[in-house]
């Protein structure tokens, strides 16, 4: 992820709530939050899905795709990313998108923020 992705998380304490609460759910995020969420997806996804193919090509070396495929599935476990995926699966390409369903179909639980207290800022809303 480039410094501009990130940055606009740790830079930004509006949209790193929003981020935090859409990783939960992205059903129950307001219209603007949803927008915001899916703003930031989309970029990261997009990041994802060149590594990818960097990968196909052999530019990407295989440890570094397993890295990039560690961060993915940590991420994409939340069930806030599985709901905004139904919403958005059709902007990827269809090899990319499998990639993307395997790791939902794994089944493996969210952990990635599991220190974070989530359930602290579920439900609190921020002004948009």
């Amino acid at each position: 992820m480039g410094r501009d992705l990130t940055g606009s998380l740790h830079d930004n304490a509006e949209t790193a709530a929003i981020f935090l609460r859409g990783m939960h759910s992205f059903t129950d995020l307001d219209p603007v939050s949803k927008l915001r969420f899916s703003a930031f997806f989309n970029r990261l996804v997009n990041t994802f899905e060149g590594m990818y193919f960097s990968h196909c090509q052999r530019i990407l070396t295989a440890s570094s795709w397993r890295a990039v495929e560690r961060t993915m599935s940590d991420l994409i476990s939340y069930p806030g990313v599985q709901q905004w995926w139904e919403t958005r699966r059709h902007w990827y390409t269809e090899e990319f998108g499998s990639v993307v369903v395997e790791i939902i179909a794994k089944g493996n639980k969210p952990k990635a923020f599991s220190t974070y207290n989530l359930h602290e800022l579920v439900g609190a809303k921020t002004d948009t």
